[in-house]
């Protein structure tokens, strides 16, 4: 008995702590795409200088790993762009350290200055699509995975 109840004491403790880890943390409460807001889509060129992979306290979604690429500018400024998590972007974003690249991407006002969210990427002309037009991230929900691609810039 004593062993039955340790076992769903630590059950308990387990989901309990993952409940935790999995909560939203400053960011927006709902997606871009079920918020049915349409921010500007800006472009942003600049040489990757650093991929991180860890904690996002700005992610709407329930990953624990986020993938952020920080981009410098021609006039010399770092921009932080989110890229989404870390188990679905990572299989589309590697090795590009040093490399020219050109981002689509937007801000929210929850988001620090010089943040901005990846619609999509153009690297050594391959351009990768993060999310659709309605902004819905091609990792949320089955349907989203069929419709998003990779493809050579014209």
């Amino acid at each position: 008995m004593k062993t039955l109840i340790k076992s769903v004491g630590f059950v308990l403790l387990v989901l309990s702590t993952t409940i935790v880890f999995a909560q939203k943390s400053v960011g927006e409460k709902q997606g871009m795409c079920k918020q049915g807001t349409n921010p500007e889509i800006i472009e942003l060129k600049g040489v990757v200088t650093e991929l991180k992979k860890g904690p996002c306290e700005y992610t709407t979604g329930r990953s624990l790993s986020g993938t952020h690429l920080f981009l410098t500018t021609a006039d010399n400024k770092t921009l932080n762009i989110h890229l989404g998590p870390t188990s679905e972007v990572s299989k589309f974003v590697t090795d590009i350290k040093g490399k020219n690249i050109v981002v689509k991407g937007f801000r929210t006002e929850m988001l620090p200055e010089e943040h901005y969210i990846a619609k999509q990427l153009v690297i050594d002309d391959q351009v990768t699509i993060l999310r659709n037009e309605k902004l819905k991230p091609f990792w949320a929900g089955r349907t989203g995975r069929e419709r998003w691609c990779c493809k050579q810039s014209r």
